[in-house]
């Protein structure tokens, strides 16, 4: 069978390399039309036909770069006509993929998404899209079945959570001080994110906080251009492509919101989450943003256990005092307890090989448009 996949960030281009690999395990035959990254690339044997992961814009450089998306919009439409797949799935990144789903129900291809619109945070008038354009989703978040299905979108399974076997299936590498030429001293990890804009505004900030007292180590992506991590000061070494293993060697993390304050959850790892962004788009997103906090962990189990600083509370001070407060003790009792919470909410279920025995069982009869 035939598959067309576009995810558009590094993390969907991480999720869809896992995906694909258990698709495969099923339909040994199946074929892919992709837009993502390296990871997805290295699982097919050949480029993604769109590099997905250059697409990892928000804000203004959302608008900056516009037209830009346009042509990769539009490239993306024309490659699914012309190869006319079994199946359109889709993988976080709504903005861009929902138009795909747009064109693809329009066209009369079947459309699935794995990691849906979170439209309990922001846009919740967007479900009547996803009624209109999504034949099936799958959920990662224990949650969300429910409400989509009080909102009346009935087709939606939850899957588990990708980070849980992400992690599970992580070998740590005892030699990660040595090979980093780390000392003894406690780490602080600092995870800026993984967008040009979230990392030119949010790094500084964290690299400030450097003392002699602690070893303060930037986790790097060597897909993003050096030169933002180079900025940091001589007290704060940056490690590339090693996330899971400086999370699991830290003592406490400051991490930019998103997936990496679960997965540091995961890995019992302490932290401070922070957000910063152009103000103008923060004004936009606090005008449509409809829950109380921005951390998964917080989401999750429903109350503030982990320190959030958005925005104009994104300071020196109140980072150095939050940060504190964990390496003195105070708080660890309520963040660790949340973590165990946390993993019996997510539970133990493999989300890539459950939404791909879904994708293919769905399909596998089904005749091409």
């Amino acid at each position: 069978m035939r598959y067309y996949i576009v995810a558009g960030e590094h993390s969907g281009d991480i999720h869809g390399a896992d995906l694909i690999r258990q698709i495969k395990r099923i339909d040994p035959h199946a074929d892919f039309w992709s837009c993502g990254g390296g990871a997805m690339a290295v699982v097919l044997g050949k480029p993604c036909q769109v590099a997905g992961t250059h697409m990892a814009y928000m804000g203004i450089d959302f608008l900056k770069k516009s037209y830009t998306l346009w042509k990769w919009l539009q490239f993306c439409q024309k490659g699914l006509i012309h190869y006319r797949p079994h199946v359109v799935i889709l993988i976080d990144y709504s903005g861009f993929n929902m138009r795909i789903a747009a064109f693809a129900k329009r066209n009369g291809f079947p459309v699935h998404y794995y990691i849906p619109p979170k439209i309990w945070a922001h846009g919740p008038r967007r479900i009547e899209k996803i009624k209109r354009d999504v034949d099936q989703v799958w959920s990662i978040l224990p949650f969300e079945s429910a409400y989509y299905k009080d909102r009346g979108y009935p087709t939606i399974d939850y899957v588990g959570h990708p980070l849980v076997q992400r992690v599970a299936d992580h070998r740590i590498n005892p030699a990660f001080r040595a090979d980093n030429k780390l000392d003894h001293r406690p780490i602080i990890a600092l995870l800026p994110g993984s967008r040009l804009d979230e990392i030119r505004r949010i790094l500084p900030l964290m690299v400030a906080q450097g003392t002699s007292t602690y070893q303060w180590v930037v986790a790097g992506l060597s897909h993003i251009p050096r030169h933002l991590y180079q900025a940091c000061p001589p007290t704060v070494q940056v490690v590339y492509d090693q996330t899971y293993d400086l999370m699991a060697f830290a003592r406490v993390g400051l991490i930019a919101s998103g997936t990496a304050s679960l997965e540091a959850a995961l890995f019992n790892l302490l932290q401070v989450v922070v957000y910063k962004t152009h103000p103008l788009a923060y004004f936009f997103y606090k005008s449509i943003v409809t829950v109380p906090y921005i951390s998964l962990v917080n989401l999750l189990v429903g109350q503030a256990v982990v320190p959030e600083l958005i925005q104009y509370q994104y300071t020196r001070d109140k980072l150095h005092a939050a940060l504190e407060t964990l390496l003195s003790g105070s708080g660890v009792t309520r963040q660790k307890e949340a973590y165990q919470t946390i993993r019996q909410l997510l539970g133990a279920r493999h989300a890539a090989v459950e939404a791909a025995k879904g994708i293919v069982a769905s399909v596998k009869n089904q005749p091409t448009p």
